[in-house]
């Protein structure tokens, strides 16, 4: 009587190895923020930049001095104007710049001051 053996093929990964990669795939997902690494938008810089352009075109004047600063499209004014009217104006001009999702007015406001 003749005897055959069966081969088995050689198993070069024990099971449990293949287990982990495929736990650490799973699990990633769990460590997912959920924000995009790509911005919806114009960049902190080009927003500022926007915004200064926006004031330099301003018809009625007086907001040259402002110090325009981003991050993450939250724009924050500072610096001194002269009037209340123009702290408004500057936070309303600020408004209008695409990818500005808030602004942040810390003018001070001061009479006496002639940009």
């Amino acid at each position: 009587m003749e005897t055959r053996y069966l081969r088995q093929p050689m198993r070069l990964v024990p099971r449990s190895f293949l287990f982990l990669p495929l736990l650490l795939c799973l699990s990633a997902g769990c460590l997912w923020t959920g924000t995009s690494p790509l911005p919806d938008g114009p960049k902190d810089a080009v927003i500022s930049t926007n915004v200064e352009a926006k004031f330099a075109e301003d018809q009625q004047g007086g907001l040259s001095g402002i110090i325009v600063t981003t991050e993450e499209g939250i724009v924050t004014l500072t610096g001194t104007v002269h009037k209340a009217e123009r702290k408004a104006r500057a936070a309303e001009l600020a408004r209008q710049v695409k990818g500005v999702r808030r602004v942040k007015n810390d003018l001070d406001i001061r009479a006496d001051f002639a940009p």
